[in-house]
Order: C-alpha cells, then structure tokens, then sequence
C-alpha cells in the first residue's frame, strides 16, 4: 500500500482469479492512474502481465513518396491516434541537427536523402529506418504512446520473488 502524502510510488494488486489492478502515483496531489488486466504463472518467480486495454496503432508504421517539389528537401509528418504530433524532436541520418515539428506535425531539412529518422516525444524515443532513402515526403503514424505510466502491457514479465 502506498504511504500517504507519498506522490511517487506504485502498488499491484494479483487477485486471485488471475486479474490484477496495478495503480500508480505519480501526481502531486495523490491521486493515481489505474491500469487493470489479467495475470498467469509462468515459473515459481515470473508473472506474466496482460493489460485490458492494448494498442490502438501497437507499432510505428510510416509511407513515404518522392514529391518532385521538394528539391533538396525532406518533409517529414508526424501524427498519432489523435492526430498532428506537434512538439516531436527530429533528426535524420547521422546528423545532429534537431528540428521540431510544427502544429501540423510537420518537419522539413535541407537534404537530399534520408535513411534514418529518429524522434522524441515527452518520454518515448524511437528510430525508424527509411527503405527508399530517395523518398522526400514521408507521413508517419506513431505507436501508442505509454507517456507518464505504462498504460499498455503486452506479455509483460514481472519477476516476483
């Protein structure tokens, strides 16, 4: 059980039917985030967590085209379930420059190719590599993002010894 006025901690609940609740505290005020699926045995240890609620989009998906309008240009789309992924940090190949995406999650460089993209956003971090480099517009569809507490577990090992 969490102590009171203990904002930063975590507690799961294994029932017995083989369900569990696990609860999290990450909020100043107390209150919490409550995340519920289902559990099983795997070895005298390890659990296996299963949330109720998995992915909408479980993994990062993008499509890309040559736009004979961009000349030495990369534009690059960024959107999630909910739409535009605005405030992403990019960067592309080996490069160090970091650009941020616009309110239509929107992004462009000074490039000729591009076989790398790498992003940030809030807490999440992913790179996604590009099959036709010489693709100058590429629209990606983010995975589900965990952002402050993992909302989704998918065969999730919990030791628990």
């Amino acid at each position: 059980m969490c102590k009171k006025n203990k904002p930063d901690c975590s507690q799961i609940e294994l029932k017995a039917d083989n369900t569990f609740d696990y609860l999290i505290h990450n909020d100043p005020d107390g209150s919490g985030n409550l995340t519920s699926g289902t559990w099983k045995q795997l070895t005298n240890d390890t659990i296996e967590l299963n949330t109720i609620l998995q992915p909408e989009i479980p993994v990062t998906i993008y499509n890309g085209k040559i736009n004979p309008e961009l000349k030495n240009k990369i534009r690059i789309y960024f959107s999630d379930k909910d739409g535009p992924l605005e405030h992403a940090i990019v960067r592309i190949n080996d490069s160090n420059e970091e650009k941020e995406t616009n309110y239509e999650g929107m992004v462009e460089f000074e490039a000729e190719q591009v076989n790398i993209i790498k992003y940030s956003f809030i807490m999440n971090e992913e790179e996604i590599q590009i099959k036709n480099p010489n693709h100058n517009e590429i629209n990606i569809q983010t995975k589900d993002q965990d952002i402050l507490h993992p909302e989704y577990l998918k065969n999730y090992k919990l030791n628990v010894n």
